[in-house]
């Protein structure tokens, strides 16, 4: 008996232990890409489930004398949702660095070579930025590959073309 009183102990300790996840309320996300003199997208989310993406490419702006973006507004379906809230819940963002590949040297032939990822994330009040020159050689925390991933490919799919 005094055995398995002890196992139930340790299980309690061992469950009490575990950090769940806990679903992101009250937050905003600011994800942008640039290649500095050249091209920006941005892309902002907040908890209600809306989304704003501008995209401006400055280098053909400069040649046509005016800007011309490129912009989408919408919401975010229940399982867009229901997988970035995931992604955010399993992305340790507050206890990551503020920067990432900027001590690396990139390839000269490295297509990501000259670009930056921003991301500002918000909840509750609570701020994180997080700047990022992509290395493929770099490894990220939880799902925070999968939610760049994610935010890329959606912009992707939702600007007009």
């Amino acid at each position: 008996m005094k055995t398995f009183s002890i196992q139930i102990l340790l299980l309690a300790l061992l469950l009490a232990g575990c950090k769940t996840n806990t679903e992101p309320k009250n937050f905003n996300l600011v994800f942008r890409i640039e290649s500095l003199s050249a091209y920006k997208i941005s892309m902002e989310i907040k908890d209600d489930k809306t989304y704003s993406i501008n995209q401006q490419n400055k280098y053909f702006d400069s040649f046509a004398g005016k800007a011309r973006p490129n912009t989408a507004q919408g919401r975010l379906t229940d399982g867009e949702f229901a997988e970035l809230t995931n992604l955010l819940a399993q992305s340790p963002l507050f206890k990551m660095k503020d920067n990432y590949g900027f001590d690396e040297k990139n390839s000269p032939n490295d297509p990501y070579d000259g670009l930056i990822y921003y991301l500002t994330y918000t909840e509750g009040d609570k701020t994180k930025f997080i700047t990022i020159q992509p290395n493929g050689a770099h490894s990220y925390p939880g799902k925070f590959p999968q939610l760049i991933k994610f935010l890329s490919d959606y912009t992707s799919r939702h600007l007009q073309k």
